[in-house]
């Protein structure tokens, strides 16, 4: 009889992990697409950190790819609007929410932060996905030579820092394949792959958030499919999804619909459920020989 995508899922998942052992490396960059993708990313593991009195061993810097957006929810045909003035609101509005996340997360001032420069999606024409969700879907089929072109500097910054010690490399695993993600975790992949013997740093794979809780079968299948043939470790950790809900709808104003509370939700449950933990749980998958 096939595996249910659900059975999968239980026997690619080990037993939860305790928090100080989910990343093990103290210096921690997150390659967040996007101004709200940490909270989304890393929010739950970041609020257990606090919880267990650990936060201080860790030192994030977030390099947000994307960041010339001209994307604000609800707004309609506003989001195909490419012009300064656009991209000025949009960026603007979305940098504030963002450091107002990180600031109450993180701590003011306990974490570095870079803005790439990369235009975001809807700024390179891309149309959105037929979903609950506004966004536009996109694997390597879809590349146009921009996308190509951000493809290429993208493996390049992360070739930069692989040679790092102490280190853990914080990627999106790309559920629905959002095309921004999915650049960012093939860009990952490829230079895991190429730097395989010579990598000092960590590369992990983040279950990204709201879309985990909402993709397919099909989409499931295609993560589970990832994380098989890369040869990942799966790391299971519980957290807190009411906590970033809490988060996303304080500070992302511009950003937040109510589909991302379903796909918060339905997701950590569906992990707690299939790994009968206690509570709701998140993933992470780390790549190569320093994944225990």
């Amino acid at each position: 009889m096939n595996e249910s995508i659900e059975q999968k899922w239980i026997r690619t998942g080990e037993a939860v992990t305790s928090i100080e052992k989910v990343i093990l490396e103290s210096n921690i960059i997150v390659f967040s697409p996007h101004f709200d993708d940490f909270l989304f990313m890393l929010g739950g593991y970041v609020n257990e950190l606090c919880n267990a009195g650990l936060l201080g061993t860790k030192k994030f810097h977030i390099k947000i790819l994307f960041s010339r957006s001209n994307y604000l929810a609800r707004t309609g045909s506003g989001n195909a609007d490419q012009s300064l003035d656009r991209i000025k609101l949009a960026t603007g509005k979305r940098l504030l929410e963002d450091q107002g996340c990180l600031d109450e997360l993180l701590g003011v001032f306990n974490y570095t932060y870079e803005l790439v420069g990369e235009n975001e999606c809807f700024v390179r024409g891309k149309i959105l996905e037929d979903s609950e969700m506004e966004f536009p879907h996109g694997m390597y089929e879809d590349f146009n030579e921009q996308d190509k072109q951000i493809f290429a500097r993208m493996k390049d910054r992360i070739r930069q820092l692989s040679c790092r010690e102490d280190t853990a490399l914080v990627f999106p695993v790309a559920f629905k394949e959002h095309i921004d993600h999915f650049i960012v975790r093939e860009a990952a992949i490829a230079v895991a792959a190429e730097t395989v013997d010579a990598a000092k740093a960590t590369f992990y794979f983040q279950e990204d958030k709201p879309y985990g809780g909402i993709a397919t079968p099909a989409e499931q299948q295609r993560i589970y499919h990832f994380v098989r043939r890369h040869a990942l470790t799966v790391k299971t950790f519980e957290f807190d999804p009411e906590l970033m809900i809490h988060y996303a709808f304080k500070y992302y104003i511009s950003q937040v619909e109510e589909v991302y509370k379903t796909g918060i939700r339905t997701r950590a449950k569906l992990l707690q459920e299939l790994l009968a933990t206690g509570r709701p749980c998140d993933q992470v998958y780390v790549f190569g020989k320093n994944s225990s």
